[in-house]
């Protein structure tokens, strides 16, 4: 089994020095290492030139702000059959490959492992498993959120081939374009396995690109009313389904003053929250608190 391990990056050569260490500790060999850059100006390239990775493939690119396209261009040129999209600020562990390679068959098209989340802001450490699997799982997701993480994940490429399922390079979808890849691969088909072991370390800080808040707030809502209004086909009542996902929006404001400490503001949002949908907030609290009674160290 061969692994394409790709890493678009753009001027985060500090970051993407770690991610390449955590490919080249990687117990099994079997891989190749492709590296998109976005035209950097820092220390990049030096750090490609010192990579000991035996089989790497460097490309430059203006990809214009649209990551989506950088990862189509690793797609495009790998030669895997299994991809892996690894975020530059994050890593993965050195048996990442090697666990792999014992667990993936033929019946799986998209697997997830679970992550270590690290907030270098303030130091805050959580372990996400991601899922669960459901019947109707497009579905399920479109209502209820991704359950995929794009660094945790690896994609059997001759899916992804068959089913025409790349990254969408629309620039409204940018910090939920991965959603939206997901959201098609799950719709397309895919058969989905959720692994529970943590595989890598997912990282968040102030200047990473999904931190922007306004920003990711609204590439989820485009990316919802795309799929609400153009892909998804479980309903015709297109209005009224997407009047159902507003709660998500109200939710994101929640979770960002909760997380910013603003806690009177906070517990307004979710009084509204349960004013507007008490079924569906009370469910994902429940979530949230058994991720917090099975969290690991």
């Amino acid at each position: 089994m061969f692994f394409s391990i790709i890493i678009p990056t753009y001027n985060n050569s500090d970051f993407l020095k770690k991610a390449i260490s955590s490919v080249e500790n990687q117990t099994e060999k079997n891989y190749e290492l492709i590296v998109i850059d976005n035209n950097s100006t820092d220390e990049t390239s030096k750090i490609i030139q010192n990579c000991e990775v035996k089989n790497l493939i460097y490309e430059k690119i203006n990809n214009s702000g649209i990551i989506a396209k950088s990862r189509n261009l690793g797609i495009k040129i790998s030669k895997g059959d299994w991809l892996i999209f690894l975020d530059s600020d994050d890593l993965i562990y050195e048996n990442k490959l090697y666990f792999l390679n014992k667990n993936l068959n033929n019946k799986f098209d998209l697997v997830c492992n679970a992550e270590k989340i690290i907030n270098l802001d303030n130091n805050n450490v959580k372990i996400w498993r991601y899922g669960p699997l459901e019947v109707n799982m497009y579905k399920k997701m479109l209502i209820n959120g991704n359950r995929f993480s794009t660094s945790a994940s690896a994609i059997k490429k001759d899916f992804i081939l068959k089913n025409k399922v790349f990254f969408n390079e629309n620039k409204d979808f940018v910090t939920a374009e991965d959603y939206d890849f997901f959201l098609n691969l799950v719709n397309k088909g895919a058969k989905v396995k959720f692994f529970k072991k943590v595989l890598g370390d997912h990282l968040f800080y102030q200047g990473s690109q999904s931190s922007n808040f306004q920003l990711h707030k609204k590439a989820v809502e485009k990316v919802l009313k795309f799929h609400v209004f153009k892909v998804q086909k479980f309903t015709s009542k297109k209005d009224k389904l997407w009047k159902s996902l507003t709660w998500r929006f109200i939710l994101m404001d929640f979770i960002k003053e909760f997380n910013d400490k603003k806690f009177i503001n906070s517990i307004k949002i979710l009084i509204i929250l349960f004013y507007t949908a008490p079924i569906k907030i009370s469910f994902f609290l429940i979530k949230k608190f058994k991720r917090l009674i099975t969290y690991d160290n």
